[in-house]
């Protein structure tokens, strides 16, 4: 469990590019460390800290060694400004389906689902008491709450903004939006980060699980059971993945063949799974 995951600031994602674009430069290193990108690009020691804190948690650079994953390789390659929504969807079902980034985890999973209107003062009292026994008072009083605002941030005043997830009505006070919708590929690609996470060489999910089950993409992304079973029937016809649905059946079937690289490919060339 991670508190201070953001310490404080909301992503840059104009410096996120630049960090991603060095990191691509470095070919196969094993290991790249802060100070390399501190000298190569002029950024402040902290400000890569706390970026290349949020860029783990995105899913766009590997722990620890700060090197390029797959999908970080790819947008770097794809969609080096973050332009396709597509990205965004990702980057905020990783980061918002891990309960070790624990404040980010329950604004997204908790706050969101519960209520329409927020300010950071009533989410740091009414959401995170029992942080109490595992962190000092002074945190508590003093980080929490700016964790709360720079995710509050996130979602209001950076790229992340354009899902539509809430907006800022005053200042402090914030209010849940109404998303765009996810695009299919997007949606698919989180039904198989999830598979990979938690059912690792399955070929079937439980659509129920799919739906509702804790971390899932139906919970995470906070849509309607009806809107999930939409969006596989489009896959389904598709071709991309099987519904099954006879007897006790209710489950997708995913094949060998289907994994999150493949489905990143299909993304960024730009095909269409509708």
């Amino acid at each position: 469990m991670k508190l201070q995951f953001t310490n404080g600031y909301r992503p840059r994602f104009d410096h996120i590019s630049r960090i991603l674009q060095f990191l691509l430069t470095q070919g196969d290193k094993k290991k790249i460390s802060r100070q390399e990108i501190v000298s190569a690009l002029g950024i402040p020691e902290k400000q890569v800290e706390n970026l290349t804190s949020m860029m783990t948690g995105f899913g766009l650079v590997r722990s620890r060694v700060t090197t390029l994953t797959p999908f970080g390789k790819v947008v770097i390659q794809s969609d080096p400004f973050f332009d396709k929504n597509e990205t965004l969807w990702i980057i905020h079902f990783v980061v918002s389906s891990n309960p070790e980034w624990v404040v980010w985890h329950r604004v997204i999973n908790k706050v969101l689902t519960s209520q329409d209107h927020f300010s950071v003062e009533q989410i740091s009292s009414q959401y995170f008491s029992d942080l109490a026994i595992h962190f000092s008072e002074r945190t508590i009083s003093e980080k929490l709450p700016k964790e709360i605002g720079a995710v509050l941030a996130a979602y209001s005043r950076s790229e992340l903004s354009r899902l539509g997830i809430l907006e800022e009505e005053g200042k402090g006070n914030f209010k849940k939006s109404n998303p765009i919708d996810i695009p299919n590929l997007a949606f698919l690609f989180c039904l198989l980060y999830y598979r990979d996470k938690y059912s690792p060489g399955s070929t079937a999910v439980n659509i129920e699980n799919v739906c509702l089950a804790e971390n899932s993409p139906g919970s995470v992304l906070n849509l309607p059971e009806y809107q999930v079973r939409s969006i596989l029937g489009d896959l389904h016809n598709a071709g991309l993945v099987r519904l099954e649905q006879l007897a006790n059946l209710d489950q997708v079937r995913l094949s060998d063949s289907l994994t999150q690289e493949f489905v990143l490919e299909r993304i960024y060339e730009g095909n269409d799974a509708n």
